[in-house]
């Protein structure tokens, strides 16, 4: 059996990587491979292939546990492999996830850790190609069976809110959704975005300003959190700067 693909290879990071370097080259290969840089089914398709394993990747190393169960398992199944008498695995060997996308709110029951992981990508990237699609309604089971074998992935869970919010299917649950991808994942000012789309669709004005101003400490120059802070009527009037230096100091 071809083993996964290696996910400190796929993050671009040594073994020994710290918790900072991995997120770090996280956020950095998020920019560079999102799916929405994509400008060709094709592209978008490979793209959103790709992205899912650098969050499967991710989600796994920036967590001690996850992290040090699979670092064990990759030191038994090289080792097992060398017994064999077989080749030493290549880091880049093709990943194991293959077949079809699983069918919509699937979940494998006493499957392995790894069978769960590669259906919960499945039913993530056929998540996807519905979303882009406008098909929120049908994209929201896929995003669901995702995270029904995969809870910890940030990603699954901001796509899940934001289908849920533009299929109109209770706004609540797309709130819940999208605290838990901030949760998972607060380095990402996207997914704070999202939160503050959601906020503002269902009149929650003050959560929504909350979540941009807090959104600011992490990023002070992001221009989208400043259009929404004016647009609510909670920016600056003459000094967007100094502004937003006193929302920072203030927190």
């Amino acid at each position: 059996m071809a083993m996964e693909r290696d996910y400190y290879q796929i993050l671009e990071v040594p073994r020994d990587a710290s918790e900072k370097d991995v997120k770090r080259a996280y956020h950095r290969l998020a920019r560079e491979k999102h799916p929405d840089k994509g400008t060709t089914p094709e592209q978008i398709r490979q793209l959103q292939e790709g992205f899912a394993l650098i969050s499967t990747a991710y989600n796994t190393l920036k967590d001690k546990e996850k992290r040090a169960e699979y670092d064990n398992r990759r030191r038994k199944e090289e080792a097992g492999r060398m017994q064999e008498g077989g080749p030493a695995p290549s880091a880049s060997a093709p990943a194991t996830a293959t077949g079809t996308a699983p069918a919509a709110g699937a979940a494998v029951k006493g499957g392995s850790s790894r069978e769960r992981l590669a259906i919960a990508q499945r039913a993530y990237a056929k998540g996807v190609q519905l979303f882009n699609a406008g098909d929120y309604t049908r994209a929201c089971e896929f995003f669901d069976a995702a995270i029904k074998n995969n809870d910890s992935d940030a990603v699954y869970h901001v796509k899940l809110g934001l289908s849920l919010m533009r299929s109109h299917q209770g706004f609540n649950r797309a709130v819940t959704a999208i605290q838990r991808a901030v949760e998972l994942d607060p380095y990402n000012v996207d997914h704070r975005l999202a939160l503050g789309e959601i906020y503002e669709t269902v009149g929650s004005t003050s959560l929504a300003i909350k979540t941009y101003q807090d959104l600011l400490k992490w990023d002070a120059s992001n221009t989208k959190a400043i259009e929404r802070l004016a647009a609510l009527g909670a920016g600056p009037s003459r000094s967007p700067l100094n502004w937003i230096r006193n929302i920072i100091k203030r927190r």
